[in-house]
């Protein structure tokens, strides 16, 4: 009697064990063919994302008094969007105390359209006062269309 109790034990441990078995095996074969159809949807919507990688920005900085500086701003849009220059911050070395480094939002000069077009470039100037060196300029660009924002080290001197 105690071999047929240990037999059904032993047949009831297998068909769970092989039922466990096929509720993994459907649960793969679902779920590969979802990670497919996932990453295929990802990789088109990746093609959708606007391409602000191809906005840079370059200046020069030219003193022009004791304590202040012309800086030009050149924004070049090589992508296929409308972007808009929000902002523009100059970091600059103070010359009231040595080495200490400040920043100022900077105003184009003559009220110019901060609007890039696609495959153009926009110059724009403004003045930074109490500065002895303007170390770097930093823009922030923003897509018109999808309203992206990017910051952006503009290289130059």
């Amino acid at each position: 009697m105690s071999k047929r109790i240990a037999g059904e034990m032993l047949r009831k441990r297998i068909s769970r064990g092989l039922s466990e078995l096929v509720v993994i095996m459907i649960a793969v074969a679902i779920a590969i063919p979802v990670m497919f159809l996932l990453q295929t949807w990802l990789a088109g919507q990746v093609g959708k994302l606007p391409e602000l990688d191809s906005v840079t920005a370059a200046y020069v900085s030219k003193s022009i008094s004791s304590g202040k500086f012309l800086v030009t701003l050149t924004v070049n849009n090589n992508g296929n969007e409308h972007v808009n220059i929000s902002s523009i911050t100059v970091i600059y070395t103070s010359n009231t105390t040595a080495n200490t480094i400040a920043a100022q939002t900077a105003t184009p000069l003559g009220n110019p359209s901060l609007i890039v077009d696609p495959k153009s470039s926009r110059t724009v100037s403004f003045i930074v006062s109490g500065a002895a060196k303007v170390n770097e300029v930093i823009v922030t660009i923003k897509s018109l269309s999808s309203n992206v924002e990017k910051t952006i080290r503009a290289t130059g001197s």
